[in-house]
């Protein structure tokens, strides 16, 4: 059993579609060069070193929002959310689709000096579970500078958005605390598993600058640890019908 994140006709099993290659590298350059620029401005970086101990140590959410909300809107960035990314994103969602926000979220994470690890991760989802099965939206993530594996994606769970109908009492939140596996023995889930007849997998959304990841908005996704060298550097927003 796998689980194919780059066919678009297996987006609705999936909830999850890479787009590899999708933005120029003249682009995405622009987008790194004018972060990289602003982080030095702020002294957080020099030579290629993270200056900031106090930001490293920070939760993971805490340094990604403190990060965002210092380096700012990027018009470099909100130029990789091009008309042709949302004309894909369209034709995948099967309607008009509109943007929350007028600027993109810029995700930058440091280095964490700790072990890599899918335990206690914080699952979510940014909206209430729809009552129907229906998309009410997607999420784009933007690569900006290659990001390693263990490297400080997004992580997502991949088919989680499917588990949210089968049963009257529980969604994916409520069907996968039950399961003693998936808290006590969460790598098991980076292979597919089969959860009440459904296929998910944990994946992450690493890849080289200029990668794209569409997401259904009622998949369930995590904010992971960034155990290389390297600044994780992505941008995000979401688009609703």
């Amino acid at each position: 059993m796998t689980i194919n994140l780059s066919d678009p006709k297996s987006f609705s099993d999936n909830g999850i579609l890479a787009l590899r290659g999708f933005l120029s590298n003249k682009s995405v350059k622009a987008a790194r060069d004018s972060i990289l620029s602003e982080l030095k401005r702020l002294n957080l970086i020099a030579g290629g070193k993270v200056l900031s101990s106090k930001l490293q140590s920070l939760p993971l959410f805490q340094q990604t929002n403190r990060l965002s909300q210092m380096v700012g809107p990027r018009k470099e960035v909100d130029e990789l959310f091009s008309k042709e990314l949302l004309t894909t994103m369209e034709e995948l969602a099967g309607s008009k689709l509109k943007p929350s926000q007028p600027s993109a979220q810029i995700l930058l994470s440091f280095s964490h000096k700790t072990d890599w690890s899918v335990e206690n991760l914080n699952w979510h989802l940014d909206l209430a579970v729809p009552k129907r099965d229906q998309i009410p939206g997607l999420q784009a993530f933007v690569l900006i500078d290659d990001v390693l594996p263990r490297g400080g994606a997004t992580l997502a769970l991949a088919g989680s958005h499917r588990l949210h109908y089968v049963s009257y009492e529980d969604n994916a939140h409520g069907i996968l605390k039950k399961r003693s596996d998936f808290a006590l023995m969460p790598e098991k889930y980076l292979k597919p598993q089969v959860v009440e007849g459904i296929p998910i997998q944990i994946v992450e959304m690493s890849g080289r600058a200029g990668d794209v990841f569409v997401m259904d908005l009622r998949v369930l996704h995590s904010p992971s640890v960034n155990t290389t060298s390297n600044i994780r550097m992505m941008a995000t927003n979401r688009y609703f019908k």
